[in-house]
C-alpha cells in the first residue's frame, strides 16, 4: 500500500514538472503579441482580442476596474468553482458598477496563443484572479488574489476576500 501511494505521488510530481517545462518552453518560443512589444512585463497589457471585444465599452467610458479570471484549457472542478465564486462576488457586490461598465468581469484562457503573454505579465502558474485598476487598464495597477486557493473551501470567506480586495482597489488603497 505504501509503495503504491509513493509511486502515485512520484508520477504526479513528474507530470507536474513535465507540464511546467513544456509551459515554460512554449512561453519562451511563443510569438509576442504586438500590443506587448516593448512593454514593461510587470504591467498588464490587454490583448488585441480583448480590446476588440470591449472596444465600445472603452470608447464610452473607461472601466475603473477589470477582474480577470485566468484559466487554462483543462479545468478542474475547483477551478470552475473559483471562477463562479469570484464572478458571483463581483457581479453581486458591484451590480451597479458592472451595469455601468465601471467594473468588468473577464474570463481569459491563458493557453490560447493570443493570451499567453498574461502568464508572464502576471506571473501566472495556475488559475488566478487578477484585478486591474486605472484609467487605462493596459497601464493600470494590478493585484493577483492568491488567497483564493486557500479560501476555496469556505465560499463566504472567499467572496468576502474578493470583495475586500476589489473595494480596496476601487478606493485606490495600496
Amino acid at each position: 500500500m505504501k509503495s503504491t501511494v509513493t509511486a502515485i505521488l512520484l508520477i504526479f510530481v513528474a507530470a507536474s514538472v513535465a507540464y511546467l517545462v513544456v509551459s515554460e518552453a512554449r512561453t519562451k518560443t511563443a510569438t509576442t503579441d504586438p500590443a506587448t512589444r516593448g512593454a514593461d512585463p510587470s504591467q498588464p497589457v490587454a490583448s488585441e482580442s480583448l480590446r476588440a471585444t470591449n472596444k465600445t465599452a472603452f470608447e464610452k467610458q473607461p472601466p475603473v476596474l477589470v477582474a480577470y479570471y485566468f484559466h487554462g484549457t483543462s479545468r478542474c472542478p475547483t477551478c470552475l468553482k473559483m471562477e463562479q465564486y469570484a464572478r458571483d462576488a463581483i457581479e453581486g457586490a458591484y451590480q451597479a458598477e458592472v451595469g455601468s461598465g465601471q467594473v468588468r468581469w473577464q474570463a481569459v484562457n491563458y493557453d490560447e496563443t493570443v493570451n499567453e503573454h498574461f502568464v508572464k505579465d502576471y506571473g501566472l502558474v495556475a488559475s488566478s484572479l487578477v484585478i486591474v485598476s486605472g484609467e487605462a487598464v493596459a497601464s493600470g495597477v494590478w493585484r493577483k488574489l492568491d488567497r483564493i486557493w486557500d479560501l476555496i473551501g469556505d465560499e463566504q470567506a472567499f467572496k468576502a476576500y474578493v470583495i475586500e480586495q476589489v473595494t480596496s482597489m476601487l478606493r485606490n488603497d495600496s
